[in-house]
């Protein structure tokens, strides 16, 4: 529920995605979390969590959009990114919908 402000990057460890206290998802050394809040303009919708020891750089909004217009290649590892979860949750609601 909070406002997204940031968008972080896990440089090193790894952490879960949770929603409502249930893990919906795995982050990675590399990649980029906290995007989707700021590009739909709504309040958070889940956590991360640390599972080992990490770090994290956090990038204002604004910078991280003046980013994306610099460094347009930025974006197409977000749209790939955003894709292989939208793929994995969908198999994740077919698994559940066949239980």
């Amino acid at each position: 529920g909070e406002a997204a402000d940031k968008v972080y990057t896990l440089l090193e460890g790894s952490a879960d995605a949770i929603c409502d206290g249930v893990k919906v998802g795995e982050v990675n050394a590399n990649e980029i979390f906290g995007a989707l809040a700021v590009f739909t303009r709504q309040p958070r919708m889940g956590s991360v969590v640390a599972t080992s020891d990490c770090t994290v750089l956090a990038v204002r909004k604004e910078e991280f959009v003046d980013l994306i217009d610099h460094q347009p290649q930025i974006c197409l590892g977000l749209i790939e990114e955003m894709a292989a979860k939208i793929n994995q949750l969908n198999s994740q609601l077919l698994t559940l919908k066949s239980q």
